[in-house]
């Protein structure tokens, strides 16, 4: 089969019926190369929540899209979403059982447990082993600066024990900072690019109305735009940032 060149294309049908009669109709599509058209990684954190979360898959579904949850540790009363992010086709990954930062960064034996705590439950609840996961605060985070060194260590160990982290390279900034969903609509496609892999930071967590509000258009802006929406997989490129600590 030959590899059609990118570009657009007009195609025409033409269909006969049994008596004779012929008619025609045509439709334009476009052929994009992924990696130059950029792709776009939408992830959430913080989740899962019954008021956002829901909505959210409601959303991503009429779209027919598919996005990354980082999720926290749940309740049998959200496990539920958790079950519905799998089967939809989404990633489920790991941000952690818990997102204390002041626990959490006492040592590597302590996130490390973090991780495999949440790694088994959701094993447990979707027969799902995820590897996939985000620091909380990111690899770049300074809140754990009262361990010196533990970023730079954890970065590593993560990575040795069959991990893959992905921190971000666009904001929406709806944990602070940004208080409309406009502004989070600005943050985001103010912020793609094609030519490189796009990975969106957005959060889920109960209340965050201002994402919800905006996901549409986000979605809507990529695709008129020709950016590629898809989901982290163990085989995605990371991508992360410089380690602070």
């Amino acid at each position: 089969m030959t590899q059609a060149k990118c570009g657009t294309y007009k195609i025409t049908y033409y269909a006969k019926d049994k008596t004779g009669n012929t008619g025609s109709a045509e439709r334009t599509v476009q052929v994009i190369d992924r990696e130059q058209a950029g792709i776009v990684y939408l992830t959430f954190d913080d989740g899962p929540s019954t008021t956002i979360t829901p909505h959210i898959l409601d959303i991503l579904k009429e779209e027919n899209v598919k996005a990354t949850f980082f999720i926290l540790n749940y309740s049998e009363s959200t496990e539920y979403l958790v079950k519905r992010i799998v089967n939809e086709g989404h990633t489920i990954a790991i941000h952690g059982y818990s997102h204390d930062y002041y626990t959490i960064y006492k040592s590597e034996d302590i996130y490390m447990n973090n991780l495999s705590q949440l790694r088994e439950k959701i094993k447990a609840s979707t027969g799902v082993d995820t590897t996939i996961t985000r620091f909380p605060g990111g690899s770049s985070n300074e809140v754990s600066s009262y361990n010196p060194g533990i970023m730079t260590r954890l970065v590593k160990r993560v990575l040795d024990e069959g991990y893959r982290y992905f921190d971000w390279n666009v904001s929406s900034g709806d944990a602070g900072g940004t208080s409309t969903s406009e502004g989070v609509y600005q943050n985001v496609t103010g912020s793609l690019k094609h030519n490189r892999s796009n990975v969106v930071l957005m959060h889920d967590f109960s209340g965050n109305t201002k994402t919800l509000n905006a996901l549409k258009d986000i979605i809507n802006y990529c695709k008129r735009n020709g950016f590629v929406i898809d989901k982290i997989t163990t085989s995605t490129p990371m991508i992360t940032h410089r380690v602070a600590n």
